[in-house]
């Protein structure tokens, strides 16, 4: 199984590699617009996936810190209430 999948990773290395505008010379000119625009949208992807991961961990550290200033707010009403004894 691993071996399948090992395969086809190469294969989508290597056609993505060779979309890389530094291959612009080298490509056959039948598949040269379709290498290219592979390249393309797998930057795209990677850029939007980086921004959505990016956009949760500073979801994650604003609710960090909400909890973290809602804990020391009640600690310190209960620190300030006068106790009933």
């Amino acid at each position: 199984m691993w071996r399948g999948v090992l395969g086809v990773l190469a294969v989508v290395l290597a056609v993505y590699g060779y979309g890389h505008p530094y291959f612009d010379g080298y490509r056959p000119t039948a598949v040269d617009r379709a290498l290219q625009s592979f390249h393309t949208e797998v930057d795209s992807a990677a850029r939007a996936g980086k921004q959505a991961l990016a956009g949760l961990d500073q979801s994650r550290a604003n609710q960090a810190i909400r909890n973290f200033i809602d804990r020391i707010q009640s600690e310190i009403l209960s620190k300030t209430r006068p106790s009933s004894s």
